[in-house]
């Protein structure tokens, strides 16, 4: 708890008894549409993660939430195996009547302090260039920019590529490529299957079957699957989506659990070719031939510690599923 310049302001761990406040909130200054998947998209992120239930501050004005800060509950394996409880510092927002005050600030370092009270392990996130230097001024540091490769569907489809400098639209276009993943995953021989193939070194995602059926399973984003083959899901597969990114349509490649780079490069062909794309993009595990780097443009990862160091630059072993979306 704690008062800033002004007065009067109190900060808090957030209640179930707050989500009729912070709802309001949260539609009065992010502009969610009536109707629109905004709250749904919300309340999975936060309350149906596996990883579990998002802890969340408020800040207090004359006892009405003016401020709200949450942090995703996200679960790493370290190099030996060994689970590591993590969160991702996501949504947060300020009533504008309350903007330039500092409630940020205060409401993330009052979530700091209790987490590393809590014993979770680090906090990271890929915040874009404008939050980037007020995360940095509270102790973030800069762990690495992911690196990102990509694969034009033909060579016409460079150029579109290189022209889309905007940000990818959030919600997903609709494809007919591989299967709905939401289908396919329900199965546990396919998940199982595709599952032989994820990372087992550096440091990565606890992926697990209850996890990756949570991260491929709200609707309005469209995930799908690809499979090597049909009929004996352990040759691995390709959890996709496509999106708009200003022109161009995108394939995001967001797991990539094939046992060889030849799997790899055949499966997102096969993307490719079946949604009619103009490339796709992922953050390949290791340097695969037919995935172009795209120097300087991957997202940049922030890490900041709690009640661990986070892990060295080199030791991250992430997939793009770990930071496209949230």
């Amino acid at each position: 708890m704690g008062d800033m310049k002004g007065g009067g302001v109190e900060v808090r761990r957030a209640q179930a008894s707050d989500d009729a406040a912070v709802l309001g909130l949260l539609r009065e200054t992010m502009g969610w549409d009536a109707g629109g998947h905004d709250e749904d998209f919300f309340w999975w992120k936060h309350r149906l993660n596996p990883f579990g239930e998002s802890p969340a501050w408020v800040a207090l004005f004359d006892g009405q939430v003016v401020g709200y800060r949450t942090f995703l509950r996200w679960t790493f394996l370290d190099d030996d195996g060994k689970p590591l409880r993590c969160v991702r510092a996501v949504d947060t927002v300020t009533h504008p009547d309350h903007r330039g005050r500092g409630i940020f600030r205060l409401l993330t370092l009052e979530a700091v302090a209790d987490l590393t009270r809590e014993g979770d392990a680090w906090i990271f996130n890929t915040p874009n260039d404008q939050s980037r230097p007020g995360y940095l001024k509270m102790g973030w540091t800069v762990s690495r920019r992911l690196p990102v490769g990509v694969m034009p569907r033909r060579v016409g489809s460079a150029a579109v590529m290189l022209r889309a400098r905007e940000a990818a639209d959030l919600w997903s276009q609709e494809t007919t490529a591989g299967r709905p993943a939401a289908e396919a995953l329900v199965d546990d021989a396919v998940v199982t299957g595709l599952l032989l193939h994820a990372p087992t070194t550096g440091v990565r995602t606890q992926r697990s079957p209850e996890y990756l059926r949570w991260r491929t399973s709200f609707g309005p984003l469209h995930y799908r699957v690809v499979l090597a083959s049909e009929s004996d899901p352990s040759r691995g597969g390709l959890v996709f989506r496509v999106r708009r990114r200003g022109r161009a349509l995108e394939a995001a490649i967001i797991e990539e659990l094939v046992p060889d780079s030849v799997t790899a490069i055949r499966l997102v062909r096969r993307v490719l070719a079946e949604s009619g794309a103009d490339y796709a993009i992922g953050l390949p595990r290791r340097r695969r031939p037919g995935l172009l780097p795209l120097p300087g443009q991957g997202p940049i990862l922030t890490s900041r510690p709690l009640a661990r160091t986070p892990p060295s630059p080199g030791d991250w072993s992430l997939a793009l599923g770990d930071v496209e979306l949230f």
